[in-house]
C-alpha cells in the first residue's frame, strides 16, 4: 500500500509539472507566430514568456501542495484542475490553439486523475470511520 501510495505521489508530481510546461508551450503555440507580426523576435518571446508567466501562475500556488500533499490541499487542487480543464478546452477551440490546447487537456486531466486516485484511501478511511 505504501510503495503504491509513492508511486502515485510521483505521478501526480511529474504530471502537475508536465501541466506546467503545456501550458507555458500551449501559450506560445496558439499566439501569433513572430514572422506574421511587427514585433522582433525578443519582443515576440518576451510577449510569449508573460503571457505564459499570467497563465502559469495561479498553478505555481499549488506547487506546495505537489511537493507535500495533505488530504484537503490535494482536494483543492483537484477542483483547482477542472477550472484548467475548462480553460484548456476552450484554447482548443481557439484559433491556432488546437495543438496547445490539446497538450493542455491531457496533462490535465492525467493530474486530476491522480489526484483524484491520491485521495481515494482517504475517503475509504472517512466512510469506515463514520459507520463504525
Amino acid at each position: 500500500m505504501k510503495q503504491k501510495r509513492v508511486n502515485i505521489n510521483t505521478r501526480l508530481k511529474w504530471h502537475f509539472f508536465l501541466l506546467i510546461m503545456a501550458c507555458i508551450l500551449g501559450t506560445f503555440l496558439s499566439g501569433p507566430s513572430p514572422a506574421g507580426t511587427d514585433l522582433s523576435l525578443p519582443e515576440w518571446f518576451g510577449t510569449g514568456l508573460m503571457m505564459s508567466l499570467i497563465t502559469v501562475l495561479p498553478l505555481m500556488f499549488f506547487i506546495p501542495t505537489v511537493l507535500k500533499p495533505t488530504p484537503g490541499s490535494v482536494s483543492w487542487l483537484s477542483f483547482f484542475l477542472l477550472a484548467y480543464l475548462v480553460f484548456a478546452i476552450l484554447k482548443i477551440f481557439s484559433p491556432g490553439g488546437f495543438f496547445g490546447g490539446t497538450l493542455m487537456t491531457l496533462f490535465n486531466l492525467t493530474a486530476f486523475f491522480y489526484a483524484v486516485a491520491w485521495l481515494r484511501p482517504f475517503k475509504k478511511a472517512a466512510k469506515e470511520k463514520q459507520k463504525s
